[in-house]
Order: structure tokens, then C-alpha cells, then sequence
């Protein structure tokens, strides 16, 4: 049996809760490190039990088998204590994803490059742009050379955190009531604007070497939940559009919709916690010229409770039959 660390926002904490009570693991004890202090009212609850909240510095990190850990860098010494302590460290935000001795995974597309975390006990997602873009590419990329990727996220304010979506939030209603915003606040509600973050297209070519050419466009957009992406894919060679359907179809993290378009705000409402989590992929063309050969396709998900939770938690079920 198990004893499992949650180290996160509480968004995410109680997302990650939700999917360890529907996996394969056989847990005795969930805790959270509130290496983001939870409010008063807030508490996460694991099968009916509330669940223990712990002062990161009070943590005996020995004491569990793994850790989700979902910090930003100023917390990384907590991260390194939990590995040193023999903990399974599960980096959510990738902050050891550049290190060349912890494995970059993305589960059922490199499993194998698992066998790397005996050396640091810390296995990392890619950025949630690199895995919603990469999963629907794996298998293709294994029949059909892929010449160049080109990935346009729009990313919602639960990208950048618990604290962004209260932001818009609040923007949102005072700008519908007629109060400016103050100058120097960055403007989230009703606009959008260009980000910059870390290298994407390295972590794709430390899962993938040979993809060299891979470009990420990001934009902020005032959408509070759930990822988009428009996604160009290019071939030295014709795809059929039929035949990467049919891949899709056979991929149980992805849900292909050829008749309807799926948006994040759609997805939310479906998605409403009862229903299972899914990359949803819709409007896949076909293109072809006497230039270039490809497809496009569109894709959205929640990137919280798919992209991070979800897939954190499949990670850990494959470190689990690892033998890690």
C-alpha cells in the first residue's frame, strides 16, 4: 500500500485527488504539502477522508513512496529533499525536465525512457502545450517523417495558475460595470496578448530527437479553463487524413470528433467531474501542394485535469509496474 504526497495549488490538488481514486494504485494514505497554503475553507478529501495538510517544512518526506510536486522554482529545495528522502518525485511542472539524467515522459508515448529514473528518483511531464500537441503526433510520427510541426496554444488563465483565474475573474466584472482597470495592472479580460516561457521545442526533442523543427506560438486569451491549440503538421510526403483518424480512434486518451467542433467552454461543460477526461480533436484537414504535404487539426483539453492531473497520475501507475 502506498503513501502518496500532493504537493500543489489547490485547483490542481483536489483535480489530482479525483483521479488517484480512479487509478490502478492501492493507496493507504494521501497528504497534501501545502507548499501553496490553502484557504481556511478549502480542504481536499480522498475516498469520503479528509485529507491531512502539512507545513512543507514539518514534511518527513521519507515517509511516502511518491510525491506530485507542482511548484514553481523557488520551492525546487522541497523537490530535492523529497528525492533525496527516496521519495518518487512526480514533476508535474517540469522543473527538472532540462536536467539530462531525469526522463522526460509522456505515458504510452516513451514509457521506455523510464528505466532513467533510478538515477535522481524524479521522472517529469512536459509543459502541457508539449504533451497536448506530441500525443496526437506520436504514433503518426512512427509511420510518416514529420518535416515540421507549427503549434498555436491559447492558453486560458488556469495555464498560469489558481491566482490568474480569480484575476480575470474580478477584471471581467469590473470592466461589465464600467470601473477601469488601473494602468499598470496587465490586462487579462477582453484581450489578448503574446507569452513567452520555456524552450517547448527542447522538451519535444528530448522525447522525440529527430523532431529539430517544431515552433510554438502561445497567446493569453480570456478563457478561464481548458487548452486549444491549432496544430500544422508537415510531411516530405502525402497523409491520408483518413488514416491518422483511424489512429486517433484506437487512442484511449483521445476522443475524435469528425463532425463537431469542440471549444474549451463546450469541453467544460461536458467535462463537468463525472464524466472520463479526454483530449478531444476536431476539424482535421488534409493539405496538399506542390510545396508541402500535411494535416491540421484542432485540439482542446483541459489542461489541469488532463494534461497535468491525469497524466501525472498514469505516470505514476507506470513507475508503480516499473517496480519504482
Amino acid at each position: 500500500m502506498l503513501k502518496i504526497a500532493i504537493a500543489a495549488e489547490f485547483e490542481l490538488a483536489e483535480k489530482l485527488a479525483e483521479c488517484l481514486e480512479q487509478s490502478q494504485l492501492e493507496i493507504d494514505q494521501l497528504s497534501v504539502a501545502e507548499i501553496f497554503p490553502f484557504n481556511e475553507e478549502q480542504g481536499i478529501r480522498f475516498n469520503n477522508k479528509a485529507v491531512a495538510q502539512i507545513v512543507p517544512d514539518e514534511v518527513d518526506w521519507a515517509t511516502f513512496n511518491y510525491v506530485f510536486f507542482a511548484g514553481e522554482v523557488s520551492a525546487a529545495s522541497h523537490l530535492a529533499k523529497a528525492a533525496e528522502a527516496g521519495c518518487v518525485v512526480i514533476d508535474l511542472f517540469g522543473l527538472c525536465a532540462s536536467l539530462p539524467d531525469v526522463p522526460l515522459v509522456i505515458p504510452t508515448v516513451n514509457d521506455a525512457q523510464l528505466v532513467e529514473l533510478r538515477q535522481r528518483n524524479i521522472v517529469s511531464l512536459p509543459n502541457p502545450q508539449v504533451t497536448q500537441s506530441i500525443l496526437p503526433l506520436s504514433e503518426i510520427l512512427q509511420n510518416y517523417p514529420l518535416k515540421q510541426v507549427v503549434v498555436s496554444s491559447l492558453l486560458p488563465a488556469s495555464y498560469m495558475g489558481d491566482e490568474k483565474v480569480a484575476q480575470l475573474a474580478g477584471q471581467t466584472a469590473q470592466l461589465l460595470n464600467g470601473i477601469p482597470l488601473d494602468e499598470n495592472v496587465q490586462r487579462l479580460a477582453f484581450d489578448v496578448f503574446p507569452v513567452k516561457s520555456a524552450n517547448l521545442s527542447a522538451q519535444v526533442q528530448k522525447i522525440f530527437p529527430q523532431l529539430d523543427n517544431v515552433v510554438f506560438h502561445q497567446i493569453q486569451v480570456p478563457v478561464f479553463y481548458g487548452l486549444a491549440q491549432q496544430v500544422s503538421a508537415f510531411f516530405d510526403y502525402d497523409v491520408a487524413s483518413e488514416a491518422v483518424a483511424e489512429i486517433w480512434q484506437q487512442n484511449s486518451f483521445i476522443e475524435y470528433h469528425p463532425e463537431n467542433q469542440i471549444t474549451p467552454v463546450i469541453n467544460g461543460e461536458n467535462e463537468n467531474g463525472e464524466s472520463e477526461v479526454k483530449l478531444h480533436i476536431s476539424n482535421l484537414n488534409q493539405q496538399e501542394s506542390a510545396v508541402e504535404n500535411g494535416i491540421e487539426f484542432w485540439s482542446v483539453a483541459d489542461e489541469q485535469r488532463f494534461n497535468l492531473a491525469l497524466m501525472a497520475v498514469k505516470l505514476a501507475e507506470l513507475v508503480y509496474q516499473s517496480g519504482y
